[in-house]
């Protein structure tokens, strides 16, 4: 399944956009993974298992340039992606904030997981007492 979505501007902090009124991004729904596309150029790739039809668990996600850190991207994604599997059912959805070893480009796991947890709570989850999960209940 795809999904062409028609992003606004303000979505995007520092991203040149050509067409000053919106941005358009592709998704790719495949059985636990999705993939997003800007002009045909893969900008973002998440993992992810159905523990149950209302449960899912987030393995990984990435924007595929680093470059693309901190521009919006992330959020925009997740957030569509949330609002998609909502429809489906899913009612929880979990993640782990960090990982063991960190990937390249950070100084360590505990920077890593530092940054992923303050994305996940920007983006509507919440994060465990122990900080190792992150949690977001969706409605439809």
């Amino acid at each position: 399944m795809s999904i062409a979505v028609y992003i606004r501007k303000e979505y995007f902090r520092a991203v040149t956009i050509k067409d000053k009124s919106a941005h358009i991004l592709e998704f790719q729904y495949r059985p636990q993974t999705v993939d997003v596309f800007e002009e045909g150029y893969q900008v973002f790739h998440m993992e992810y298992i159905l523990e149950s039809k209302t449960k899912a668990e987030i393995i990984e996600y990435y924007l595929t340039d680093f470059a693309l850190r901190g521009k919006g991207y992330g959020t925009v994604c997740m957030n569509e992606i949330t609002d998609q599997l909502a429809k489906k059912g899913v009612t929880l959805i979990t993640a782990p904030t960090g990982y063991e070893l960190a990937p390249l480009g950070y100084t360590g796991p505990d920077q890593y997981h530092e940054l992923m947890a303050g994305f996940y709570e920007k983006v509507g989850f919440s994060i465990s007492g122990d900080g190792d999960i992150a949690m977001k209940i969706l409605e439809e």
